[in-house]
């Protein structure tokens, strides 16, 4: 006996004899008109099977349901996959279940796969010829553990297009199987060329129950080659199963470009911040943004950090996973904590607030107190420094300038020897294209992305009317500008617009 046969026939001896077994008593069983031999072969696996049950929770639950609904075939069905997990970790036990049921068939006890399905076959009372129901049939004897054999027989059919059948309901459900020239299969509404699709079928196939070889005849190739990409599938996911070639078919379609968002959040608006947070990260999950600079984020005072919540829409939206780091600046309407955040779909490290207050030239002091986010950030081999900023709004000019000098040498002292690709200054900088402050970052090598890109235009305050340009992306380093725009303009988001940059 196979392993589906002992089992088969385990569970319908049990459906048989079992409750003459638990509700008589030993004097009485001279009794009954059943084989002796059956009997006491039932009542000793019942007990070998129960002492292993001790261990076993999902056992005893499905040996206890038996016992009590033993012509219920989801019981069953419940208590086959239960056996076949017992027997495919202890060999011994499937012999000695074997050799106590080969005694059983000895007697002339006879082990009728049907018995507790049904008192008729219910095909015989529907449509014969149709087709749909025939799968159906095949199905439910496939799954109570009907042997193959039998069902090929019966079916006029053969091993392959059983496990079809059966793997296309799994997918599919009863579409799957509906009448038509063939059984119906979810690939077969994709592009059957699909590499990655033809292996992910191979896979479902497999986990369904159609043995290896069937699939490989199916798609010409080699038994041990499912066996490969289904373990690489469990160990890696998705990306297990992926080729050198796939991954060029993809950076052909996603280019090696960096999503850059800056965007001023505006502090709180009270009761309208889940609704305005939710539609700030909608609408930027159709940029997929790798990295974001925020300002006024605000942390506290019985709100979850403002930039956190956007971080979360995005990861539930986009897939991807987005981290951010805030740091404190403020007070914010002198109630709320309020700072800058930085926010990426990669790993944030290195994190540093660089303190924007002390120490500036020309000992000047702004009005309240300012910090810069900064983080390394690596995004596909490439080290990148990105700093969100939101740079002070007295309007003593010499200020902002005195702050972006320290930024600069500040990110230069601490990142200058970590191998950078690029740097990237992104935020509200509460002052003018021509002004000082824009002027000495661009002597150090930042390039204005808007401006790459565009040679007017791209106004951000106040979002209502925007009149002037106070919100910038400036990058240092090797990189082209491809695209850049106004996102988020709806006032009721915020009183800024967003910027978005694309570089290579």
């Amino acid at each position: 006996m196979d392993t589906t046969q002992i089992i088969s026939s385990l569970i319908n001896l049990f459906r048989t004899l079992l409750p003459n077994v638990l509700s008589k008593k030993d004097s009485q069983r001279k009794d009954l008109q059943i084989n002796p031999v059956a009997f006491n072969v039932t009542e000793e696996l019942w007990g070998i099977l129960m002492s292993k049950a001790k261990t076993n929770i999902p056992l005893k639950d499905a040996l206890n349901e038996m016992a009590v609904l033993p012509d219920d075939d989801d019981v069953a069905a419940s208590l086959r996959l239960q056996f076949k997990k017992l027997l495919a970790k202890d060999e011994s036990l499937q012999d000695i279940i074997g050799d106590k049921l080969n005694e059983v068939i000895n007697s002339g006890f006879q082990l009728n796969y049907s018995i507790g399905l049904s008192s008729f076959k219910w095909l015989e009372v529907l449509d014969k010829n149709d087709a749909t129901l025939k799968r159906l049939e095949m199905i439910r004897q496939f799954r109570c553990g009907v042997p193959l054999h039998q069902i090929t027989e019966a079916f006029h059919t053969d091993t392959e297009y059983v496990h079809r059948v059966n793997a296309a309901f799994s997918h599919s459900g009863t579409q799957g199987v509906i009448s038509g020239s063939n059984v119906r299969h979810w690939l077969d509404t994709l592009d059957p060329n699909d590499n990655i699709l033809r292996r992910l079928d191979m896979i479902g196939q497999l986990k369904s129950g159609t043995p290896p070889e069937i699939i490989a005849r199916q798609y010409n190739t080699l038994p041990d080659y499912v066996h490969r990409i289904a373990s690489a599938f469990d160990k890696y996911g998705a990306v297990g199963i992926l080729t050198e070639e796939d991954f060029r078919k993809y950076r052909t379609i996603y280019p090696d470009t960096i999503r850059i968002c800056s965007f001023n959040l505006h502090g709180t608006h009270d009761s309208n911040d889940y609704y305005r947070f939710k539609r700030i990260a909608h609408e930027l999950s159709a940029y997929e943004p790798e990295i974001c600079s925020f300002q006024e984020v605000i942390s506290g005072y019985g709100i979850e950090e403002t930039s956190a919540q956007i971080a979360t829409w995005l990861t539930n939206i986009t897939g991807y996973h987005y981290r951010t780091f805030f740091g404190h600046c403020h007070l914010f309407m002198d109630k709320y904590p309020e700072g800058i955040a930085v926010s990426a779909k990669y790993q944030l490290k290195n994190t540093n607030l660089i303190d924007l207050n002390k120490g500036l030239r020309g000992e000047v002091h702004p009005l309240m107190e300012r910090f810069a986010a900064v983080s390394e950030v690596e995004i596909r081999g490439k080290k990148i420094v990105f700093a969100s900023v939101h740079l002070d709004h007295s309007e003593d000019e010499r200020v902002r300038p005195a702050q972006v000098e320290k930024l600069h040498h500040e990110i230069n002292r601490i990142y200058g020897k970590n191998d950078i690709y690029c740097t990237i200054l992104a935020g509200d900088f509460n002052d003018i294209e021509d002004s000082k402050t824009i002027n000495y970052l661009v002597e150090k090598g930042y390039k204005d992305a808007y401006r790459a890109c565009s040679p007017s235009g791209g106004n951000t305050y106040p979002s209502h009317n925007p009149y002037t340009r106070i919100d910038y992306i400036m990058v240092k380093g090797d990189v082209k500008f491809l695209q850049t725009s106004l996102i988020l303009k709806d006032p009721s988001l915020s009183d800024h617009v967003g910027i978005l940059a694309v570089i290579e």
